[in-house]
């Protein structure tokens, strides 16, 4: 999954480009031959379907490739539905979030817009993966957490603890992958980037581990560090340590959570992999230990291991920073 989406904001700026030999059009009826009759640039042409029917029907809006002459229904035209899908989410979000869920979507939006016009132009011309997307996220993160939250101590505490797990994901990642021998040529897309040259796949592997934990990493750390903040506004007397206590009273439910979750939602990504176990004859102890599944789990793990980091680092963190009452009811939730 993570393979998928990079490989699809690698194809994003493609978007302002022309679009070659691909129209829009409108299936106004199908013949039992294969053949559509098409509504396309104001006249009715017709145009070839896949071999077995698609599922398209009349009326549908369709993607057309032409092709030496000939017009191919390609897709459905699915654009119109996922862009009133975005609008719904970002209504939603800006009604029920206020305030910060419109700030979040401002900072997604920037996110989106520097990993597809800074770190994907560096990569595509040969630089490290790992690197520009770890320069871009961090960067990102460093103004999109406080510019959603706030600049105070329970902001600082979160962007600490995950910015420390960031660094452990990295580090296990590393060590692991090099002990495990992985090459980056655990998918399709990876095997097609190879064939065009020039990407460090491997590089790309690791950044896809990191920066995949990047997002959830930030939920995690905001919300334990808001945590600590609540206790030590309830009781300004409270120390380091009896704030800590108490957190990761919190924080132990926070974890126990997490891993059914991150669990869940790897699976949930790795459901074609696994009906594969089904199908093939293999030894299930070999077909494990091929790059595909083995990298798959390794991301999982990983990915896992930092966000139950992220608790406890997190946690004291911001335990030393409101430890006594520092900042407390007075300390402003947000900027404006």
């Amino acid at each position: 999954m993570r393979a998928l989406i990079l490989l699809a904001l690698f194809f994003l700026p493609a978007l302002a480009q022309e679009p070659g030999g691909y129209l829009l059009g409108r299936i106004l009826a199908l013949d039992p031959e294969g053949v559509a009759r098409v509504e396309v640039q104001g006249g009715v042409k017709e145009a070839l379907l896949p071999a077995d029917g698609g599922g398209f029907r009349p009326g549908m809006r369709v993607v057309l490739y032409q092709e030496g002459g000939r017009l191919y229904v390609a897709e459905p035209d699915r654009m119109p539905w996922l862009v009133g899908l975005l609008f719904l989410f970002a209504f939603l979000a800006a009604l029920l979030g206020r305030g910060k869920g419109l700030r979040g979507l401002l900072g997604t939006l920037l996110s989106l817009l520097v990993v597809v016009y800074l770190v994907v132009p560096r990569v595509a011309s040969g630089g490290n993966p790992l690197l520009y997307a770890l320069l871009g996220s961090l960067g990102v993160l460093l103004f999109t957490i406080y510019w959603v939250h706030g600049v105070n101590r329970k902001t600082t505490a979160a962007l600490l603890g995950t910015l420390a797990s960031v660094l452990f994901v990295l580090l296990l990642s590393l060590y692991f992958v090099g002990a495990m021998g992985f090459t980056g040529l655990a998918s399709e897309e990876a095997l097609l980037l190879k064939q065009w040259g020039g990407v460090d796949l491997l590089s790309l592997y690791l950044a896809g581990v990191v920066v995949g934990a990047l997002g959830a990493l930030t939920d995690v750390t905001v919300t334990q560090a808001a945590v600590v903040q609540a206790l030590a506004h309830a009781n300004p007397r409270f120390g380091l340590g009896e704030l800590y206590r108490r957190g990761m009273e919190v924080g132990y439910d926070h974890i126990g959570s997490l891993v059914n979750t991150l669990v869940l939602a790897y699976a949930a990504g790795s459901l074609p992999l696994f009906l594969l176990l089904t199908k093939d004859p293999t030894p299930l102890r070999f077909l494990l230990n091929t790059e595909p599944f083995a990298a798959e789990i390794a991301a999982m793990v990983l990915g896992s291991l930092g966000l139950l980091l992220a608790v406890p680092l997190t946690t004291l963190v911001a335990a030393f920073l409101f430890q006594g009452g520092k900042a407390g009811p007075g300390e402003h939730p947000h900027v404006h």
